[in-house]
């Protein structure tokens, strides 16, 4: 006969089960099964909140829901299910704002408003997702203020505020916040460096590109140079999620010209470990790979392989075309400025000028959709791709003219 005196609380959870193994899958980079995974925990949520009786309230699983809700949004995020994402992150802030008198309901808000900035940001809609991560940042500044262990989420949330006010052209404020956050997290790391080194690796990667924004070279390097040796190290730990940030990093590297042979190097790196990415998840890398391969086509020009540049540049268009066709709005200027150096590097070699000329024009006219929408951003690449333009029309011959 079993032990009556057993206690229901000695029995395990089924949400908390589901919920802990959503996170494992996260962290261990297996974000289609991160996905279902969460589906089975939110349903178990959802159950134990609606079962509680009128009147009352069950705010432990309304917080675990929330979190719950923030990891799926960043499994999907990886997979680029944009628009699952915002449903996703939508529905979480919607839990949040309900709850929001609850002080202890600040932190799973903060975090469900990046799942939100993150959604949008992904869907080419960076003034809105803006708004929405300066609220996370407002809310993880008051809770760090009140208690220090608040300081990394508020450095995330730094963070991923300095890339979203990047997409808007605003890179003076962009380099403010990600300056503070590479601090916070160089301040919580001096106590736990393990704990925080996936933190400080992004936070310095973005900084690398926010010192370049502002023309701040030498300062862009070391931060770039940085971010590759942290992110080496996670690499060794765990290669499914790492891998990846380590070819992004390296692809900074190869952005700050540092040298042309230490460029090339970089990018080669960089394209060998996505490729092998490649081989394993197809098409799950693309949009990184397609930008890696622009900067190998670029080291390559570099070196006067232009020819081989070109045979590049073909190749991370279509890659890029590929992801533009998912996602339209965001990938508009990724895709303008694939189109761009596939034109230029045909220019420099003298080949293929026809399809250059296409290639260009194409350019110009999403970059003027994207210059009247966000001109800071967009006006000087304008500028670029037209003198290029102009250019290439003057080399090319008129259709039928064989003289």
């Amino acid at each position: 006969m079993a032990d009556e005196t057993s206690s229901n609380d000695e029995l395990p959870d089924p949400a908390r089960s589901a919920f802990e193994l959503s996170g494992r899958l996260v962290v261990s980079g297996r974000y289609e099964e991160a996905v279902a995974a969460t589906d089975e925990a939110a349903r178990l949520f959802r159950e134990r909140i609606a079962g509680v009786r009128a009147g009352e309230s069950d705010d432990a699983a309304a917080t675990s829901l929330a979190y719950l809700l923030v990891l799926r949004c960043e499994a999907l995020s990886k997979l680029g299910w944009w628009e699952e994402c915002l449903r996703t992150a939508s529905e979480a802030v919607a839990l949040g704002h309900g709850r929001r008198a609850d002080a202890a309901f600040a932190a799973p808000l903060g975090a469900t408003l990046l799942g939100l900035g993150t959604a949008l940001w992904g869907l080419g809609r960076p003034r809105e997702a803006v708004d929405v991560t300066r609220e996370s940042v407002g809310l993880y500044r008051a809770l760090a203020r009140a208690e220090a262990a608040y300081r990394p989420q508020l450095a995330n949330a730094l963070s991923q505020f300095g890339v979203v006010l990047s997409r808007l052209g605003l890179h003076a404020e962009a380099l403010k916040v990600t300056r503070e956050s590479v601090a916070l997290y160089r301040r919580s790391g001096s106590t736990d460096p393990a704990g925080h080194a996936v933190g400080l690796a992004h936070a310095v990667n973005n900084l690398a590109r926010r010192q370049s924004a502002r023309n701040q070279k030498r300062r862009a390097l070391r931060s770039a140079q940085e971010a590759v040796t942290l992110y080496r190290r996670l690499a060794q730990v765990n290669p499914a999620v790492h891998r990846r940030d380590l070819a992004m990093g390296l692809g900074n590297v190869a952005r700050m010209h540092v040298s042309r042979e230490a460029s090339l190097a970089a990018t080669q790196e960089s394209v060998a470990i996505l490729h092998e990415l490649d081989q394993a998840e197809p098409g799950f890398h693309g949009a990184l790979f397609a930008d890696v391969l622009s900067l190998l086509a670029a080291a390559l020009a570099d070196l006067g392989r232009l020819r081989e540049a070109a045979e590049v540049t073909t190749r991370a268009l279509a890659m890029m075309r590929e992801q533009t066709a998912i996602n339209p709005v965001a990938r508009r200027g990724d895709l303008a400025l694939a189109l761009a150096f596939h034109a230029r590097v045909r220019a420099e070699a003298g080949i293929d000028l026809a399809e250059a000329l296409a290639a260009v024009t194409e350019a110009v006219a999403l970059m003027r959709e994207l210059a009247a929408e966000i001109p800071a951003l967009y006006a000087p690449s304008l500028a670029e791709v037209r003198a290029l333009e102009d250019r290439l029309r003057t080399m090319t011959p008129p259709p039928g003219d064989g003289g």
